[in-house]
């Protein structure tokens, strides 16, 4: 057979187009193809796989009816407004129903279909399953709430650094106790936070004394806490070490437990100390 530099011969088309239907139809990965109706064309065996049905059964249906019945119409609105060109393409996350019933969580990533004129004829997408991920991020989530709902709960200040000593979280107990938001104090170093001092004025090194022991903690009412305003409230505290699944050390943790004698107490102590800082001032100058 006689062919001609450039031209494409009609037995290489057939191999090329069966080429890209193997490649489509064998993909480890699943894939589908919908139209501007967001009617299901073409879905190769990955997918038919992964959401438990025959090819027939998918073809020709809209794609929102495979997936979860509260994201159905967002899903339907979406894929309107993609082919329309007002929505742009993104990686989208949607919930999926399987032939039995189970549910699936899905990563999509999609290309818009055009026809030789530019436009749009449909969406092509890949889609990946995601589920045990998605299940491990949202058990992070809960158990990240829980801490935060036990620590808000605390009736105890507790103040978490990094490894430098910066302020990472303080419950609204040590926020009352200091005078400081925590979105204000994250970042700063926790002496500034939260300065501990032993009667009558020596600051205390809190982050050094994990250094030497494991926890570190005082009982005594010789502590006191100076607070943003610079009154002194007594404290008892305990600091113990964070460390990750190495053992490495990557901050701390301090919980602060106020004496309880009156509000005026405070008060007073922290006129004192004000005072004495005064008189040191005033003596070297």
């Amino acid at each position: 057979m006689t062919t001609f530099p450039g031209i494409v011969s009609l037995n290489e088309t057939q191999e090329q187009a069966e080429r890209y239907r193997d490649l489509f139809e064998e993909a480890p990965v699943a894939y589908h193809e919908i139209d501007c109706e967001g009617v299901i064309r073409e879905v190769n065996h990955t997918e038919c796989s992964l959401l438990g049905y025959e090819r027939h059964e998918l073809i020709g249906r809209p794609i929102w009816e495979f997936v979860a019945a509260e994201a159905r119409e967002t899903a339907r609105g979406a894929i309107a407004a993609k082919v329309a060109r007002q929505m742009p393409l993104s990686v989208v996350m949607r919930e999926y129903r399987r032939s039995d019933g189970l549910y699936l969580w899905l990563e999509i990533h999609e290309k818009l279909m055009e026809n030789a004129e530019g436009e749009v004829t449909g969406i092509r997408s890949v889609l990946f399953d995601i589920t045990e991920r998605h299940e491990f991020e949202q058990e992070l989530l809960k158990q990240r709430d829980w801490m935060r709902y036990a620590l808000r709960s605390a009736i105890g200040a507790v103040l978490t650094t990094d490894a430098l000593g910066h302020l990472v979280v303080m419950n609204p107990a040590a926020e009352r106790l200091t005078g400081w938001r925590q979105e204000e104090a994250v970042g700063k170093p926790l002496e500034k936070i939260c300065p501990v001092w032993h009667h009558p004025g020596a600051a205390v090194d809190l982050l050094s004394c994990i250094l030497s022991e494991p926890v570190v903690s005082n009982r005594s009412r010789n502590f006191v806490v100076i607070d943003r305003a610079g009154v002194a409230h007594p404290v008892q505290w305990r600091i113990s070490p964070i460390s990750n699944d190495s053992d490495v050390v990557i901050g701390a943790m301090v919980m602060l437990e106020t004496a309880l004698p009156g509000a005026e107490h405070g008060r007073l102590i922290g006129k004192k100390s004000r005072s004495q800082g005064a008189l040191s001032a005033s003596g070297s100058g």
